[in-house]
């Protein structure tokens, strides 16, 4: 990797000869849809194509909505051509959205992913096309996005910034990387590393420890997840804008299967409409706060203050990893909490 061929801007890199493909995740939310159609109007750059997955119906109270979002694709097409692939069966969100992108990543070289709830302001489209340009033999680089939402931003002057985390509102990918985790083949609860006391423990990815946890607990799947643990693993890293380029609409929607409540403070707040960035990152490494591990104390309270749970095998995980005495007396406690020993449970089986 020459790093000395490292873009400092954004307005030096040139747009690619032919541009990539927008992947749209359709469903029942034709209203949500028509908002983020109108977005991609907005443009400095217009797409060339839209390629829209439309799931399959899971009953027959699906179909109005499936046909109303087909109605507006297809009146769409006059501005943007669409390409609408409808599935014959309902494959879920997850299952769509990773054979969409291998799909579409077996022609193309690169492509810009957003859901019917990802509403891009007017400079998204041609800010993605030019990092997937300017990254495209970076390979450290594994993927883009155009959502900002990170606290540790604040110490970096550049408007983007290298993570572990992958944020898939408004997310672009290069066909190598993709195909390099085959998430098409993988198992629901892919986990490179094992387990999920297995994933090393940063600032960032202990968000991560807890999903992958429940994922495994309750027997779900979740391709963020998965994708994140997969390129974690691979040590590549991602590029994440400080502010955000992308404003999600699909809280406290009737048709949302995961944000169903009133949208929390954090999910929009670095959302600007009129943010262009430009300036990039001097290296491909993390900083400190965001690479190196946090310690086994901080971990262990974290795990405890987010009700996770820890059999004998993570136990002896966690006593054989972090060698100092506070440490492994935290990982006893979290243990203790949630054993069927616990003084806790005891006290609570016998209604004291």
């Amino acid at each position: 990797m020459n790093l000395t061929n490292l873009p400092m801007s954004l307005d030096e890199v040139p747009l690619p000869s032919s541009l990539p493909p927008v992947i749209l995740t359709v469903f029942t939310r034709p209203d949500l849809l028509k908002e983020v159609l109108k977005g991609l109007t907005q443009q400095t750059l217009f797409p060339s194509q839209i390629i829209a997955y439309v799931d399959g119906a899971r009953s027959e109270h699906d179909l109005p909505l499936i046909d109303q979002t087909i109605a507006l694709l297809q009146e769409f097409s006059s501005k943007i051509p669409v390409d609408i692939r409808l599935r014959s069966q309902n494959l879920g969100c997850d299952q769509n959205v990773i054979l969409a992108l291998t799909e579409v990543l077996s022609t193309y070289e690169s492509v810009i992913y957003l859901e019917d709830d990802d509403f891009p302001n007017p400079y998204f489209y041609d800010r993605m096309c030019r990092l997937l340009e300017a990254y495209r033999e970076h390979k450290k680089i594994f993927s883009i996005s155009g959502y900002a939402s990170e606290q540790a931003y604040h110490l970096i002057e550049e408007d983007f910034a290298l993570s572990h985390r992958v944020f898939s509102w408004g997310f672009g990918i290069w066909a190598d990387r993709w195909n390099d985790i085959a998430l098409i083949h993988q198992p629901k609860q892919y986990n490179p590393f094992g387990k999920f006391y297995n994933i090393p423990a940063t600032v960032q990815t202990k968000m991560t420890i807890i999903n992958q946890f429940w994922l495994e607990r309750n027997g779900q799947t979740d391709w963020v997840i998965t994708l994140t643990l997969a390129s974690l693993y691979q040590n590549r890293v991602h590029l994440i804008p400080k502010t955000s380029l992308i404003y999600n609409i699909g809280f406290g929607h009737p048709e949302s299967k995961t944000y169903k409540g009133k949208e929390v403070s954090w999910v929009n707040s670095a959302y600007s409409s009129s943010f262009r960035p430009n300036s990039l990152p001097t290296s491909l490494e993390l900083i400190d706060l965001l690479k190196n591990e946090i310690s086994g104390i901080e971990l262990a309270h974290y795990l405890y203050r987010k009700e996770i749970s820890i059999n004998l095998e993570a136990l002896f995980y966690y006593l054989k990893k972090y060698r100092d005495l506070q440490s492994r007396l935290e990982f006893v406690k979290l243990f203790m909490a949630h054993s069927p020993f616990s003084l806790k449970r005891a006290r609570r089986r016998l209604g004291l």
